[in-house]
C-alpha cells in the first residue's frame, strides 16, 4: 500500500470516526498500523510502518470539523495548486508551517509554498475562513489544478 491509498484509507477512517461518534479506530494491515484517535478540538490520525518495513509515513493532519460523506461534494472553498511542482507547508524544514487544520486565515495569507523549477512560489489564501483540509504532505508532488487545501 503506497502513501497516497493510505492518506486515503485515513481521511474515510476519519470522517466515519467523526460521523458515528467514535473515541478511536485502529487498523491493521500486513506491514501497516494505522490508529486515529478523537480528541478535541480535532481528530488526529497517525500512520507508522511497522519495524523493518519502509520508512515510517509522515503524521497526517487533523480533517475537517463537519465530516462529508465520500460520495459528496466537497464544501468549501478549495485552494487549488496554480502550476506543477512540489509541495511545502513551511518555509524551510525546521520552520512551523503556514497554517495547520483548524487554523483561521484572511484573503492574501501565505497557505503554502509550490516549487518549480528551482523558484518557490507562494500560495495565497483566496478568500478568509478556517482551513479544514491539507490534502498533500511536505515533499509531495502536485499537479496543475489540483486541490490542495480547502477552506470553509
Amino acid at each position: 500500500m503506497d502513501i497516497k491509498e493510505l492518506k486515503d484509507v485515513a481521511i474515510e477512517l476519519m470522517d466515519a470516526l467523526r460521523t458515528r461518534g467514535l473515541g478511536e479506530v485502529e487498523l491493521e494491515l500486513d506491514d501497516v498500523k494505522l490508529k486515529i484517535k478523537s480528541a478535541p478540538p480535532a481528530p488526529v490520525a497517525q500512520v507508522m510502518a511497522a519495524p523493518a518495513a519502509a520508512p515510517a509515513a509522515p503524521v497526517l493532519p487533523a480533517q475537517e470539523e463537519a465530516a462529508a460523506p465520500a460520495a459528496e461534494a466537497v464544501q468549501g472553498t478549495e485552494v487549488k495548486s496554480p502550476l506543477v511542482g512540489t509541495f511545502y507547508s513551511s518555509p524551510s524544514p525546521d520552520a512551523p508551517p503556514f497554517v495547520l487544520v483548524g487554523q483561521k486565515v484572511r484573503e492574501g495569507d501565505t497557505l503554502f509554498i509550490i516549487e518549480a523549477m528551482k523558484t518557490m512560489n507562494e500560495i495565497k489564501s483566496p478568500c478568509d475562513g478556517t482551513v479544514v483540509r491539507i490534502l498533500a504532505q511536505p515533499g509531495d508532488m502536485v499537479e496543475y489544478n489540483q486541490t490542495v487545501a480547502i477552506i470553509l
